[in-house]
């Protein structure tokens, strides 16, 4: 969604000043294990002066709380136009999750509905939140216009000093192909606004998803994005929660040599098993 490319600004900065950077809980971040979160960032605010960083996607408003709840946080959001993240994730899915559809709307009624309420609902979460330790980017201008967004970025962050012109280098696609061992890029796509009507939607799946991106409502969206969630719910528990014992079965399957195995081996196995691709084609006739 674009959140990759403004971590990996952040990340090379902090390397280019050669400032030492540590991780929170990812895999509570992962899950949103609430409790963990909170905890992962309290530990953090016992050592202010280091650079603690993380990367997640807090759609609800009890965890942007959990995020927030670290009094020297600072919140980097980066927005995306929904249809062209829609078409970024259509690619991600099938090239790089080992995803298999159809076409796109197929994709739409297994994955992408749910991928777009949920993108719609962090939109509105955050948007409603007033806080100075919290900051947005387009996209777009992290692409197009990067001297000026990414010198916004490091000012926020209070970093000084940083090359941007090799800041620039070391995140374009060319080099992120080589540095991250996507030769081919299967994760690294050229970035972009992309075409959505190239990927031949229907006009039913293109009225949904007009429908949706207009919808303000956090709770309608909550609402509609657990229904499409109904899987995990069902074995970890809502997102939203505090931790009981399924999330934290949920927590530690994402621990990182275990989620290793769940995506590459396990993962795209279920994928062609999944209810929602049952589903999906029900809704597709």
């Amino acid at each position: 969604m674009g959140s990759t490319y403004q971590y990996l600004i952040g990340l090379n900065a902090l390397k280019q000043l050669r400032i030492p950077i540590r991780h929170t809980d990812n895999p509570a971040l992962n899950v949103f294990h609430l409790q963990k979160i909170r905890d992962g960032f309290a530990k953090a605010e016992e050592t202010p002066e280091t650079y603690f960083m993380a990367k997640t996607h807090p759609a609800f408003p009890e965890q942007a709380e959990a995020v927030l709840s670290a009094e020297h946080a600072r919140v980097f959001l980066v927005w995306r136009d929904q249809e062209d993240a829609l078409v970024s994730d259509f690619h991600f899915a099938q090239r790089h999750a080992g995803h298999i559809y159809r076409d796109f709307d197929d994709y739409f009624a297994r994955r992408g509905r749910k991928i777009l309420l949920r993108n719609c609902l962090q939109k509105v979460t955050w948007d409603a939140i007033d806080d100075l330790r919290v900051r947005a980017w387009d996209y777009l201008d992290l692409v197009h216009e990067f001297d000026r967004s990414a010198a916004e970025m490091l000012d926020f962050a209070g970093l000084e000093g940083v090359d941007l012109t090799a800041l620039k280098d070391s995140v374009s696609i060319e080099q992120l192909r080589k540095t991250r061992n996507d030769p081919t890029g299967t994760f690294f796509r050229k970035g972009g606004k992309q075409d959505l009507t190239a990927l031949n939607p229907s006009p039913q799946v293109l009225a949904e998803i007009e429908a949706i991106t207009s919808e303000t409502d956090g709770a309608k969206l909550a609402a509609g994005f657990e229904r499409e969630d109904w899987l995990r719910v069902l074995l970890f528990g809502r997102e939203c929660r505090e931790a009981g014992p399924r999330k934290l079965l949920h927590w530690w399957l994402q621990q990182p040599h275990r989620a290793k195995y769940l995506r590459e081996t396990l993962l795209p196995k279920f994928y062609r098993l999944s209810p929602r691709r049952f589903i999906g084609a029900i809704r597709s006739r």
